[in-house]
């Protein structure tokens, strides 16, 4: 039997952490550059994102590469007073054996 070994999903996950190298927020129409605050793999891949002093609509956030290319996007519509807040991007990977018919 053919089987998907951890070590591979472990180094997939690792990759795809490496991949993000921060964020962009869009608050009252304006992008803000934003460092990842943190990232877990406990229970899949999750990067969070820290707001503190910024305040406004929170329309849009994404985290991006190093070129600032957009990895993943989320649509949001939060009103941010002057309390902090954390944007959670979770990531589930799957993977499975595609059978090919020779």
């Amino acid at each position: 039997m053919n089987e998907i070994q951890p070590l591979m999903m472990d180094l997939v996950q690792q990759f795809l952490s490496t991949m993000v190298a921060g964020a962009k927020v869009t608050i009252d129409g304006v992008v803000h550059d934003k460092e990842i605050y943190h990232t877990s793999t406990k229970h899949g891949l999750r990067k969070y994102v820290k707001l503190s002093t910024e305040q406004g609509l929170v329309t849009r956030a994404a985290l991006v590469d190093t070129y600032g290319r957009e990895l993943y996007v989320k649509m949001m519509n939060y009103q941010k007073g002057a309390q902090g807040y954390v944007i959670a991007f979770p990531l589930q990977l799957e993977a499975k054996e595609v059978k090919v018919n020779a």
